[in-house]
């Protein structure tokens, strides 16, 4: 989730910078976010910051819970290629952004200088977050390069949802999860043909897609 269109039109009057944050994942919250909130608020954003862990990256390179509080660059950078693919999400919306690494007390100096060097090498705007351990002054690092990437990439003017609205709904799922989840391509079950032909017929075919994942017992 996220906050209310009221709130956040509220702070752009109020701020001269509105931070809103948009549910969990570039391919979840992000998504719904960009195609949904901001299409119908008619609202624009400038950058976005995706939020990184060393911890993360370590799981996602193959490292058992237990064992995140010990270094491991290898599976560090292993584990990179799933927020690859959070920034490659990021950027079929045509918007900048800045990685944020949020600190732990477990990650090493070696991890984070792989992280950075990693960021460097590949040309990914990355600051280091260190609010939970220092507080306002630990998150400057991050708001001085969130306010540099908005004054020379501006993202407000060049922004844009990555279906049309009034495409078909079967169109704007295909969108979705080929561009954002990755997928070949989507097959519909008899069921979900008679549930669209049913928001056909009521003329809700033309609204924004919002896609949830159900687990099956």
């Amino acid at each position: 989730g996220c906050n209310s269109v009221i709130a956040t039109k509220t702070a752009l009057k109020l701020g001269d910078y509105v931070v809103t944050e948009a549910g969990f994942g570039a391919d979840l919250g992000a998504e719904k976010f960009l195609d949904i909130k901001c299409r119908m608020a008619d609202l624009h954003p400038s950058c976005v910051v995706i939020v990184a862990t060393i911890r993360a990256l370590k799981m996602h390179g193959g490292v058992a819970k237990a064992d995140l509080n010990i270094e491991n660059v290898d599976a560090l950078l292993k584990g990179i290629t799933n927020l690859e693919k959070h920034i490659e999400n990021i950027k079929k919306y045509h918007l900048p952004y800045v990685v944020a690494i949020n600190r732990f007390g477990s990650d090493s100096e070696d991890e984070i200088k792989a992280f950075e060097n990693w960021s460097k090498e590949n040309n990914h705007p990355v600051a280091l977050s260190e609010v939970f351990a220092k507080g306002g002054d630990g998150g400057i690092e991050l708001a001085k390069k969130v306010i540099e990437e908005i004054t020379y990439r501006d993202g407000s003017k060049n922004f844009a949802p990555i279906y049309d609205e009034n495409d078909t709904i079967e169109n704007k799922i295909g969108a979705i999860c080929k561009e954002i989840y990755g997928a070949d391509g989507v097959e519909f079950t008899t069921a979900a043909k008679r549930q669209i032909a049913t928001l056909n017929e009521n003329g809700w075919n033309k609204l924004p897609i919002w896609i949830f994942f159900m687990q099956s017992s």
